[in-house]
């Protein structure tokens, strides 16, 4: 009975913990999304805690979040590692959302938590530097809805 439940926690968090929809096309947040972690298809190798690991890059340091409909425009965002980057938020929902940096989606220490902010509106967080890895990111109000990985490198 243990092994059941433990094989539907997983499979709902690695179902249901994938938020953004995967526009390949825009790379100013860090290259092109791991498709197959948002369509829910296929397994997926994890890092050493846990999380999906991806294919996105960081591509300078500035990375831009867009939110809209509930929903992160990415699955995964990337950053660099060992230097402070900026994260550029853009809240198009008129509801209130965030970004919270952990090393799991089952971590309760939290590495970044942006403040949560009603939109309309766009936000700049300055974020000190991260070591190497692949982390996982939510929305703290919406955290089941809106979450994805977060890689530094």
């Amino acid at each position: 009975m243990r092994r059941t439940e433990a094989v539907c926690v997983v499979a709902a968090l690695v179902l249901g913990g994938c938020g953004g929809d995967s526009d390949d096309s825009d790379t100013a947040a860090g290259g092109s999304s791991d498709t197959t972690m948002a369509t829910g298809g296929g397994p997926h190798p994890t890092d050493h805690v846990g999380n999906p690991t991806s294919t996105c890059s960081p591509a300078g340091t500035s990375v831009a979040v867009v939110v809209s409909g509930t929903r992160f425009d990415k699955d995964c965002y990337a950053a660099p590692a060992s230097q402070a980057f900026t994260i550029a938020f853009d809240n198009k929902d008129s509801v209130a959302h965030n970004i919270a940096i952990l090393e799991s989606h089952t971590a309760s220490d939290v590495l970044f938590r942006a403040e949560i902010f009603q939109g309309p509106r766009s936000q700049t967080f300055n974020v000190g530097a991260l070591r190497p890895g692949t982390y996982a990111f939510h929305c703290e109000v919406h955290p089941n809805q809106m979450s994805g990985t977060f890689v530094v490198k």
